[in-house]
């Protein structure tokens, strides 16, 4: 341990504790580098023994164990918690991104239609890690990140097409994908399908090889622990078995249902989530006050509600058009809003207490009974 010398001068002696704090910090990088190579080999081993990415027993005895370090050490047990939580964070992202270019199929020749976009990027990065043969169609300005074909070139080489196109034009290019009497399997990911329900029907009585599933997340994500991608099972279980095939090594959650229940469950999970943002801000920006005003004084519930307002309203306008416009539910899911809206108000009106009581009981059930199943 140092012992500073009381005759050195304080701006010397505050450039030295600066080094040392430097020093100090290099140290800890080299700690993590340490402890997020030992994570990637426990990947490793657990992708060959067949053992889940998460295991949320150790996840928890990790936490403890920074706490109990932390208390003995004098500190706050919550920064030792948060350390655990970004050292455990870190440690699921090294080995998820192993294990999610994990692929035992043969090597796919695959086409990406719309490759220059967020999802299609994100597709075509996540095939080529599997050692898939990645070509894009796409007329959008720019050079794309893969070997870019037309569609008709592409289409007769590909044993997998994925459609990562807006909403509104999938109708199309599947229309043209049977035009050029494709053989490969088809996957569309369209956030809704129900608006592609009948053509899909027609289409696959046609004989082309078509399968509707949707990744739950955007093209920023790095790792698919935590994330989930939904299958429509209307497809030919052999198609649907290639495209599922695709995902079964990869620590994202693979669900199965029908393109009905699809679009219901959209309809709150996307639907109503979108709009109760959008009112959020638009209820906001109908005061007198600025977003300035409101964060100098805003708390914790303000701060965290505001953040994902912030982000939905910088989304991509038209395509949260299209989540709305496309989805059969949305007037249903509109009266549910106005409806709640109209509940807590008219408890406050009537300065009925029990009744706004009540309300939250309900709401704090229903949320309580949607959370007690597993983690995912």
């Amino acid at each position: 341990m140092r012992t500073d010398n009381p005759d050195q001068p304080p701006r010397d002696l505050l450039d030295q504790h600066r080094r040392d704090i430097e020093a100090l910090d290099r140290r800890i990088l080299h700690l993590v580098c340490e402890r997020l190579e030992l994570a990637r080999q426990i990947g490793e081993l657990k992708r060959a023994a067949g053992i889940p990415l998460r295991n949320f027993k150790v996840e928890a005895e990790v936490y403890q164990r920074f706490a109990d370090a932390s208390s003995l050490l004098g500190l706050d047990e919550v920064l030792g918690r948060d350390l655990a939580t970004f050292l455990i964070r870190k440690a699921v992202e090294e080995q998820a991104a192993h294990l999610d270019t994990v692929y035992q199929g043969d090597a796919l020749r695959t086409l990406v239609v719309g490759g220059k976009g967020g999802m299609g990027r994100w597709i075509g990065r996540f095939l080529q890690g599997q050692g898939h043969r990645v070509m894009i169609q796409d007329p959008a300005p720019g050079n794309g990140e893969f070997e870019q074909v037309a569609l008709a070139e592409g289409v007769a080489e590909a044993d997998l097409i994925v459609l990562a196109v807006p909403m509104s034009s999938c109708a199309e290019v599947l229309e043209e994908l049977a035009r050029l009497k494709v053989t490969g399997v088809v996957a569309e990911m369209c956030s809704l399908k129900g608006h592609l329900r009948e053509l899909a029907d027609r289409l696959r009585g046609d004989g082309l090889r078509l399968v509707s599933f949707h990744p739950l997340f955007g093209p920023d994500v790095r790792m698919l622990s935590g994330r989930t991608i939904v299958f429509c099972d209307e497809a030919r279980p052999e198609d649907l078995a290639v495209v599922r095939g695709l995902f079964a090594e990869t620590s994202a959650r693979l669900v199965e249902m029908s393109i009905e229940e699809h679009d219901r469950r959209m309809g709150l999970v996307l639907g109503l989530t979108h709009l109760s943002n959008l009112v959020f801000a638009r209820a906001l920006s109908h005061s007198n006050l600025t977003a300035a005003d409101l964060d100098e004084v805003a708390g914790v519930t303000f701060t965290k509600q505001l953040g994902t307002t912030r982000e939905v309203t910088g989304e991509n306008p038209g395509l949260y058009f299209e989540i709305q416009v496309l989805n059969e539910a949305t007037p249903q899911t509109g009266r549910w809003l106005r409806q709640a809206l109209d509940e807590w108000l008219g408890a406050v009106e009537a300065g009925d207490a029990a009744a706004f009581q009540r309300l939250m009981a309900d709401c704090h059930g229903f949320l309580g009974a949607a959370g007690d199943g597993p983690p995912a």
